[in-house]
């Protein structure tokens, strides 16, 4: 099984964690649409990146308009297919995902995978695209991101909510930071033991890693977003979320074993970690596999 996967200037976040989690089931080829190449030049494609350590991984620059981006795609496409035999799906994101991946999909002749699983989409116009998307789809799948449980910490052995002070952390961000502050003023004056500890993830390895500490050692994360990722890597650290009564939020977070943090951060990773996610892709691909040759049979058929 080839898979060609697509990610947007707009996402998803933490695209390697996809690519990870696709690895365990197929061999995946990642082209990344970008506004400018940070790698080598193809040879005669010069708006195409590719990485000389991972050959399998692209850049390709954003054109001014979307189908010309969409060709640019599918001449790497071409590549891949020409040096390493042809792709079986594609496999794009919402609601990032171009409004071209059906176009795309129709050229390479192959089907398309859609996951969801990110914030609400505002608009009329930004939802008929994403209803255009879902039609033309193989499959559609629900699916959280996938967290790679390899580069979380171990969860520490800690005494949560009864020691002093309580460490409530949030990640700043200024469509949601008054509702924040206001909240906690609110927690604060009921309890004086808590104390808000601004977290966020700068740039590069060592941002992610600092960033995953302090959720680790925090004794609640708090969100008031529909859809934060952060609270994810939050549950499998074995740290317990407050957030929004949001059906992703809470469909993520049912039925997770809040009270004990090492019991919440082994089922949060075996339920969101890379191998889970592949799992329910696999499923899916092969899915759109067996429909694309039910259609190629059936098309047959009718011109015999």
């Amino acid at each position: 099984m080839r898979v060609a996967m697509l990610f947007g200037p707009a996402g998803p976040q933490r695209p390697v964690d996809w690519l990870k989690a696709a690895g365990t089931v197929a061999d995946v080829v990642g082209i990344a649409s970008v506004p400018a190449l940070s790698l080598p030049p193809v040879p005669g494609l010069p708006y195409a990146g590719r990485d000389p350590e991972l050959p399998h991984r692209y850049e390709v620059v954003t054109a001014a308009g979307q189908h010309l981006t969409a060709r640019r795609i599918m001449a790497l496409l071409r590549l891949e297919a020409a040096e390493c035999g042809r792709l079986d799906v594609l496999h794009a994101h919402a609601p990032c995902a171009d409004v071209t991946v059906p176009w795309l999909a129709r050229a390479a002749r192959i089907p398309y995978v859609l996951t969801t699983g990110g914030p609400p989409l505002l608009g009329r116009l930004a939802r008929r695209r994403a209803a255009r998307l879902h039609e033309s789809a193989a499959a559609v799948l629900a699916l959280p991101h996938p967290v790679d449980a390899e580069a979380l910490p171990r969860v520490p052995a800690r005494a949560r909510i009864h020691q002093d002070p309580v460490r409530v952390a949030v990640t700043g961000g200024a469509e949601d930071w008054d509702e924040l502050v206001h909240a906690f003023a609110e927690a604060h004056a009921r309890d004086a033991r808590l104390r808000l500890q601004v977290i966020g993830e700068l740039p590069g390895p060592r941002g992610r890693d600092e960033l995953l500490h302090d959720l680790a050692h925090a004794d609640l994360f708090a969100t008031a977003r529909a859809w934060d990722l952060t609270a994810l890597d939050a549950l499998c650290c074995g740290t317990p979320v407050v957030g929004p009564d949001a059906p992703a939020l809470v469909q993520a977070a049912a039925a997770l074993p809040y009270h004990r943090p090492a019991a919440l951060a082994a089922e949060a990773r075996r339920r969101f970690g890379t191998a889970a996610v592949g799992a329910r892709l696999a499923t899916a691909y092969a899915e759109a596999c067996a429909g694309a040759y039910a259609d190629a049979s059936a098309s047959a058929s009718g011109r015999a």
